[in-house]
């Protein structure tokens, strides 16, 4: 997502646990909902900058959700504490309603939403339950309803053959697929399978993140017999489209939200 300076200031800020980096801009919707969007930044682990998500929660809120841009520790070789941060963000936001209770209900459905590398973080989340039972981050109930990944690294090992990011996946799992084989089974979206409804977005043409992992991914989710999981092949997308909510590309990731809160519901 792209960084957009001139954007207003979230609605309220709060942390979800003692760490500085663990903390969440809120972004509340116009009218009281009990959607709640979790937001996942992009950057390659490794990009510090909050505001890069200030535009899409201000519009998502403004599509009526609920929002809690969520920021977590980066770096290189810290794949585990961006794991355990977007565990407790998930477990500590939907649990406190601290900055919320005036006006919204407790969460009936939570989505998370990222992008790029955010992405890969959001279909982990979604993907917990198929997680080894003996891992810290298995958990039967993942509390996430629904997941939509935005130009996502969804295949790990394919995304370090290919280098992308400066070589940010070898960088954040300390190694390469035969160098670190356990940290790959852990976090690869494309080894896992997810236990609620994804949705990846991804235009075609995208030059920084190829769609070619999105494809890859769902190839796999074909092969174990997953359901309720789509690829969405967005024209004209780049990779900055996601942070952009003038974008042709933004009313595909609002009628996709949208659409999983809505599925909760019925």
């Amino acid at each position: 997502m792209s960084v957009d300076t001139n954007v207003e200031n979230p609605d309220a800020s709060m942390r979800y646990g003692a760490v500085g980096t663990q903390v969440a801009d809120v972004f509340e919707p116009p009218e009281p909902t009990d959607s709640l969007v979790l937001l996942l930044h992009g950057g390659f682990w490794d990009d510090a900058d909050r505001m890069r998500a200030w535009s899409a929660g201000h519009a998502l809120a403004k599509a009526g959700h609920l929002t809690a841009a969520v920021e977590y520790r980066r770096g290189k070789g810290r794949w585990q504490d961006a794991l355990d941060d977007v565990v407790q963000a998930i477990d500590q936001i939907q649990l406190s309603g601290r900055e919320w209770t005036v006006h919204n209900e407790v969460p009936r459905s939570i989505t998370v939403v990222g992008h790029s590398a955010g992405g890969q973080l959001a279909l982990w989340a979604a993907s917990r339950s198929s997680l080894p039972p003996t891992s810290r981050w298995h958990a039967d109930n993942i509390q996430v309803t629904g997941a939509v990944a935005l130009a996502p690294i969804a295949d790990l090992r394919r995304a370090a053959e290919l280098g992308i990011g400066d070589n940010a996946v070898t960088s954040f799992l300390g190694g390469a697929p035969a160098e670190v084989p356990d940290n790959y089974a852990i976090t690869d979206p494309s080894l896992l399978t997810p236990s609620v409804p994804v949705r990846l977005l991804h235009g075609p043409g995208d030059d920084v993140v190829p769609v070619e992992l999105s494809e890859r991914y769902v190839a796999h989710l074909q092969d174990v017999d997953a359901t309720d999981a789509e690829l969405i092949r967005i024209g004209g997308a780049d990779h900055r489209s996601w942070g952009d909510p003038t974008s042709a590309a933004w009313s595909a990731l609002i009628v996709a939200v949208n659409g999983l809160t809505e599925a909760v519901g019925r």
